[in-house]
């Protein structure tokens, strides 16, 4: 296994990505697209997350 720390900028675009293309995903991201958003939507207002996201 491989460490990385991402940053909070690295997680937030990762984010943004994957809900961009989620329909092309393997699943086999899933759970990292949920654990992602998981993270924006916690370091985030409702109101920012969804300017972000949109």
């Amino acid at each position: 296994m491989t460490d990385y720390n991402f940053s909070e900028a690295e997680l937030k675009s990762l984010a943004l990505l994957l809900r961009k293309h989620e329909e092309t995903l393997d699943p086999e991201l899933d759970d990292f697209l949920q654990f992602l958003e998981r993270y924006v939507y916690m370091t985030m207002t409702i109101e920012e997350a969804e300017r972000f996201f949109g």
